[in-house]
């Protein structure tokens, strides 16, 4: 049986929501920050930044944009009908401002919280074909901001990326030799 059959076979199977709980509380106000947008142009966004893995829906955004309307971390900009365009309001942008100075961190655990209970759970055949997904996309979302980065920031990732080639060189160096051992 292909993997293309075998995907066919488990579509009713569907995975668990990947984006962790709260961190749309996050996304969206970052969403605003430059520009306006209705609910329907919020969804659109985050289909297209996934690459169409996550469509979150009404039932998701609209609540949440009450409740952010709410907090003052949102307004309506403008209302036609039933649609709002929502902007971003001063407090919105103080708090994003904090979030991202003092929780940088802390957000980023939660969002890899979820792929890191995953993986633990995966056969090691299927742990390398994971990582290695991740590799891939990590290595080309550096070759697709690359020229957007200022020289300070260039050199950073360049002293990250040959820490990591350190790293990698070692470990082609055990599979070559066969330093390596089976369990």
């Amino acid at each position: 049986m292909n993997d293309e059959s075998q995907d066919k076979d488990c579509e009713h199977l569907g995975m668990p929501q990947s984006v962790p709980r709260g961190l749309l509380r996050h996304i969206i106000p970052r969403l605003l920050r430059s520009q306006e947008m209705t609910g329907t142009d919020i969804m659109q966004r985050l289909g297209e930044l996934s690459e169409g893995e996550w469509n979150p829906s009404p039932g998701t955004i609209y609540p949440l944009l009450s409740s952010l309307e709410e907090d003052s971390i949102i307004e309506a900009a403008s209302t036609e009908g039933r649609s709002k365009t929502y902007r971003l309001t001063e407090e919105g942008k103080k708090q994003m401002v904090l979030i991202i100075k003092h929780m940088k961190g802390a957000v980023g655990e939660k969002t890899r919280l979820g792929p890191r209970l995953w993986e633990k759970l995966l056969d090691p055949e299927e742990r390398v074909k994971f990582h290695m997904h991740g590799m891939k996309h990590s290595i080309e979302s550096f070759d697709s901001i690359l020229n957007s980065l200022d020289k300070k920031q260039q050199q950073q990732l360049l002293r990250h990326l040959e820490e990591m080639a350190t790293k990698i060189s070692s470990l082609i160096n055990q599979l070559k030799t066969g330093a390596t051992q089976n369990v």
